[in-house]
């Protein structure tokens, strides 16, 4: 039977089309150093057509924390969300059921966290091909202090980081979500871990980082990054739903000009992602985005808080939409030719 006393970690497993990653999944997060009732494993079945559900049934008589929601299927935003609003922990993890993770790292994880206070805890992890050949890593070295939300958000990410919207395997206070209605973003197909981390991000007042690696990502050839799916009208109008989603969870709360600085930075980011497809569009198509964007009340862009690149490229779309295309083509030509 599920655990349902007061938990110190919920582990959160979106599960579609993945009989062939599951297992080894769910039985790497059981190869840990705490006690199973201090853990719970949440694994929601999005109406996967395979034998996900039936795999993980066969788990839950091996493991007695493991908790299986069963759902149709609304995609992995609705998924994650429905395995927070069940979750008991204090903190929370998700987890890509393609992935997995290191064996008995739960107790200096939780250690840290709850050591040093923690809204969010950045974990280390490792990014391997479909050959399980490893090609990157994180090096967290350097980030030894405690940050502010503000802070620990530029902190992740940098020119050399892969994927830095990722939300898999890093730490979350569940209060803090609870607190602010956090949750990911169901109308946003692509990038809905951008949008929840810069949500997270704004509120949270203690980020730290642990160094040890712990998750261990798999390279999913089909995904949207690879695809080229952000250049569809499906991705065009979900950042543009992102953006306006950003801005009335701006209007819900009071924030300090900081936190409203990374808010206008993760708003300017997702309606920039609407426009950058339209540099190979048709007129029409160009036509009728800005259209939308102007009627959504993006004529202007805030900037206050906004970072490089996409300060620059706030203020050519300030000028005017069109100017920003201009200046857009031509960097991107003059990048072209001087490979």
């Amino acid at each position: 039977m599920p655990f349902t006393n007061k938990m110190r970690l919920s582990i959160i497993v979106p599960a579609y089309k993945v009989e062939k990653y599951i297992e080894r999944c769910i039985r790497s997060l059981q190869r840990q150093d705490i006690p199973k009732a201090d853990y719970e494993i949440i694994v929601v079945n999005d109406g996967s057509p395979d034998s996900s559900r039936e795999i993980v049934e066969r788990l839950q008589q091996e493991f007695p924390n493991i908790v299986l929601i069963n759902q149709k299927n609304q995609g992995v935003s609705v998924a994650r969300n429905n395995a927070i609003a069940k979750a008991t922990g204090e903190y929370i993890i998700p987890i890509d059921a393609d992935d997995y993770v290191v064996p008995n790292t739960f107790k200096s994880i939780l250690d840290k966290a709850e050591t040093q206070n923690a809204d969010v805890l950045y974990l280390g992890y490792e990014i391997f091909d479909n050959t399980l050949t490893s090609v990157w890593h994180t090096d967290f070295s350097n980030k030894k202090e405690i940050y502010d939300g503000v802070s620990g958000y530029f902190a992740s990410r940098g020119n050399d980081v892969r994927d830095p919207d990722h939300s898999c395997g890093i730490v979350f206070r569940k209060a803090m979500l609870d607190q602010f209605d956090v949750k990911y973003p169901a109308a946003v197909p692509f990038l809905e871990d951008g949008l929840f981390l810069v949500k997270v991000f704004s509120i949270a007042k203690r980020v730290a980082f642990d160094e040890k690696t712990f998750y261990q990502r798999t390279t999913n050839l089909g995904s949207a990054t690879v695809s080229g799916v952000y250049y569809s009208q499906r991705a065009i109008d979900g950042f543009l739903r992102a953006a306006d989603d950003l801005r009335n969870f701006s209007n819900k709360y009071s924030f300090t000009e900081s936190q409203q600085g990374l808010i206008n930075h993760g708003t300017t980011n997702f309606v920039l992602l609407a426009i950058f497809p339209l540099l190979s569009a048709t007129r029409t198509k160009i036509f009728s985005t800005i259209r939308k964007i102007k009627a959504l009340g993006f004529s202007k862009l805030k900037t206050q808080g906004v970072v490089n690149p996409y300060l620059k490229y706030a203020k050519y779309f300030n000028i005017s939409p069109y100017f920003f295309l201009l200046m857009y083509a031509k960097e991107m030509t003059v990048k072209k030719f001087s490979r």
